[in-house]
């Protein structure tokens, strides 16, 4: 087998790495999995995330939709690796982080969610006093009300913000926050709302406020709680999110025989994520595409909902294609209860005093977080919307990162909680011949009658061979030949590259045709796209020592 070492010095930044919002050295973390280092790998996740475990269950992976061995056969099980590292992992990264001398200086989070968790650990290790303010009885945000359990289990939750306030990092909860005026007359010297959004939006139409009929946040925040929650019969979830189909998956393990999912798209633009629309469908649930509902009326039976067949014209402003309602398509269904799942909306930020954005969103500069108040800044949900956790905690660095230089500092929040590396030992590829090791899971028959975990997570041995996988894309060197004389200038090159390595050539050839050129050979990790994609086969690429 093929051995070559390379420094770290000339590696190049892997399509995963590149990928994460938190800028995870996915590829390294991989590594050491796969020299059975666990500690070494956790505590590489560890320098760019506060919650290895959370995301370990609960990310969407946009590492996986990016990396490279998907062209070659299936990605990397990058996720499971993660949770992997977190549960066997050890205290390496506690010992190596350090905590900066008290700066005498006091910064107010308000929101115990990722974002202003992940804020106020970075910001506890610099110095900071950081205290955090949450509105609920218990501390976690969205990823406690809003993600169940069986996706999310309390334990790694706890677990982590515990190892979060141990640093230092105070949390209060039933704490709920009017005024970001009030907390810095109170004496603190920076503000960061990172409260989320924890209203669901209505549906809108005739009878969207009958009994029967709720929100799907409301529903997975008494779910989650362990309330007592009456649904049984017929039950139909508006919506093509996470929400909606985590409202569709607690549904059933709340015993509801009949659950239906509407959506006014197709299968194609729902921005639930595909793995867990794919357990809905497993677990029992059935999905009406390219439906919407207009009316809600109370009869005898239940509510009756009158839905209207789409179809899918021009894209409209989120790029995806437009439902256009199908004249005389209408046609009427009965239900026991009906959660809309369209969407969130933040509470309380016209009394914070602030500029906002379109829909009461907090108005930030987007390159320091800051709002039009000195010493408040904000960033995740309340600024973007619903998102993912892993976006939440890009936020909740990018605000420790400003509020530090803010408060004086330098603004580094990173630190190195092992040992760099110094060089890389490339082997021959596995991902082309070796199949994606599968997570295994509880049977189906267990999911569907409680909340407990589905995902029953890697053995050491399973976590070795997918970690074997890895292609050690940022470690291997490539040549991209691209013979100008036969480009045609159809950019397709560009198109499927993510790593920008090709571009406009300056000057046009005899042919008539300004060709595109090899702008950045060093970017290549060789997926090949390019030559793929290219209908003239002008583009040839090759590994080179």
């Amino acid at each position: 087998m093929e051995k070559k070492h390379i420094e770290r010095k000339n590696l190049s930044i892997a399509p995963c790495k590149a990928a994460c919002p938190a800028g995870i050295d996915v590829p390294r973390y991989i590594r050491h999995i796969r020299k059975d280092e666990f500690d070494e790998a956790l505590a590489v996740i560890r320098e760019k995330i506060p919650f290895p475990a959370i995301c370990g269950y609960a990310c969407y992976s946009p590492c996986e939709l990016n990396c490279i061995s998907q062209h070659f056969g299936d990605p990397i099980a990058i996720r499971a690796l993660k949770r992997t590292a977190a549960e066997m992992g050890g205290e390496l990264w506690k010992i190596n982080l350090s905590i900066a001398p008290a700066t005498q200086k006091k910064v107010a989070i308000v929101g115990s969610g990722p974002s202003g968790l992940t804020a106020g650990y970075y910001l506890a290790t610099l110095g900071h006093e950081v205290n955090v303010y949450e509105a609920l009885d218990v501390p976690g945000g969205m990823m406690r009300v809003g993600i169940p359990a069986y996706r999310l289990p309390r334990e790694a939750l706890d677990q982590e913000i515990e190892d979060i306030k141990a640093i230092g990092v105070g949390i209060q909860t039933g704490q709920r926050v009017e005024s970001a005026d009030a907390l810095l007359k109170k004496g603190y010297d920076a503000v960061y709302l990172a409260c989320g959004v924890h209203q669901g939006m209505t549906l809108g139409i005739p009878g969207d406020d009958l009994p029967g009929v709720v929100d799907g946040i409301s529903f997975l925040r008494k779910v989650n709680a362990g309330e007592p929650v009456d649904m049984q019969g017929r039950v139909a979830i508006v919506g093509g999110g996470n929400t909606a189909v985590d409202a569709a998956r607690s549904a059933i393990r709340l015993g509801v025989k009949e659950v239906t999912v509407v959506y006014r798209r197709t299968d194609a633009e729902m921005t639930a994520w595909e793995e867990e629309v794919n357990s809905a469908l497993l677990e029992g649930a059935t999905i009406n595409y390219l439906t919407i509902p207009t009316q809600v009326t109370a009869t005898d039976g239940g509510l009756e909902v009158t839905f209207t067949r789409m179809e899918l014209g021009e894209p409209d402003d989120s790029g995806r294609p437009r439902p256009i309602p199908i004249a005389g398509s209408e046609f009427n269904q009965v239900f026991d209860h009906v959660i809309a799942a369209i969407g969130q909306m933040p509470v309380g930020t016209q009394a914070m005093g602030i500029a906002l954005a379109k829909g009461d969103f907090i108005q930030v500069d987007p390159e320091t977080l800051a709002t039009d108040t000195p010493g408040v800044f904000a960033g995740g949900d309340i600024v973007t919307g619903p998102a993912s956790i892993i976006d939440a905690i890009a936020y909740g660095r990018g605000a420790a990162i400003s509020i530090d230089r803010h408060l004086g500092g330098s603004g580094i929040i990173d630190q190195e909680l092992t040992t760099p590396e110094k060089e890389v030992l490339v082997e021959d590829y596995a991902a082309e011949t070796e199949s994606r090791q599968p997570i295994p899971c509880i049977p189906r028959a267990d999911r569907t009658c409680s909340f407990e975990t589905v995902e029953l997570g890697f053995t050491e041995a399973s976590a070795l061979a997918e970690a074997s996988r890895c292609r050690d894309c940022d470690a291997r060197q490539f040549e991209v030949a691209l013979f100008g004389d036969g480009c045609k200038e159809c950019s397709y090159c560009t198109e499927v590259c993510s790593q920008e390595v090709f571009g406009p050539a300056d000057s046009f050839n005899e042919k008539g045709y300004r060709p595109m050129e090899v702008k950045h050979q060093e970017r290549c990790v060789g997926c090949q796209l390019c030559f793929y994609a290219c209908p003239d086969f002008s583009i040839d690429v090759r590994e080179v020592s």
